[in-house]
């Protein structure tokens, strides 16, 4: 009997010996380390899908604000004095008479045309003495005279046409305002608007030289008629 209970007894022992074993090569699933792996491979995936987003918006960011956008604002490129009339287009009022013949170069046809119709009509003498190439100081002041209300004509004719062109222009480019696919391309058409405007100031200066050298002409004009004057009034005495 009391052998028997021995034998049982390390049965016993022998069978959960072998099954602590087999136990222990069995796989336990750990649910709250699951549920943390879980939960860090999902950040990751947001992280990462993140990180692609920020890229992406980087890449367009760089796109829009770098490059050429030259075919953006080229149309606003000649809203000044591109298709119109420039003060600088007028030769020197030095110049315009040859021989006592207007001489416009290159300027435009119509207005060369239209200033020398308004001097021819004024059917106005060739020098005061009468004499051709005369170097008498009168002479020389009438005949700069007449070449500034020859160039000043020029000036206001082409002037007036410039301004309804101009006008016409800014307006066509208003239009424009916002079209713009990118911060770029609006950047550039804004650069293009304040060249513009900075030509079309140097145009509004042109035109005042335009009148103060007719105000020096006139200035001109007068001290040599009190020189003659003078030199008249010397010689009787």
């Amino acid at each position: 009997m009391k052998f028997k209970s021995l034998v049982t007894a390390a049965l016993t022992t022998a069978l959960v010996a072998v099954s602590t074993h087999v136990l222990a090569d069995v796989p336990v699933i750990d649910k709250t380390n699951y549920a943390v792996a879980k939960q860090t491979a999902e950040t990751t995936d947001k992280i990462l899908d993140t990180n692609k987003n920020i890229l992406t918006t980087v890449r367009d960011t760089l796109k829009a604000v770098t490059g050429d956008r030259a075919s953006t604002a080229s149309s606003l490129r000649d809203l000044a004095v591109g298709n119109g009339f420039s003060v600088s287009s007028i030769p020197s009022f030095d110049s315009l008479l040859k021989e006592g013949v207007p001489n416009f170069g290159a300027m435009s046809g119509d207005i060369a045309q239209a200033a020398t119709v308004f001097i021819n009509g004024l059917q106005l003498v060739k020098s005061l003495s009468g004499k051709e190439n005369s170097g008498l100081a009168s002479d020389k002041s009438y005949e700069q005279l007449v070449n500034t209300v020859l160039g000043v004509s020029a000036m206001i004719n082409g002037s007036q046409k410039a301004v309804e062109t101009r006008k016409s222009a800014f307006e066509q480019a208003g239009s424009q305002i916002g079209t713009a696919q990118d911060i770029k391309g609006s950047i550039d058409q804004n650069t293009q608007l304040q060249v513009q405007s900075g030509l079309t100031l140097n145009e509004m200066i042109g035109v005042m030289n335009g009148v103060v050298t007719s105000l020096q002409a006139e200035n001109q004009r007068r001290l040599t008629d009190i020189s003659n004057s003078k030199k008249t009034l010397a010689y009787g005495n």
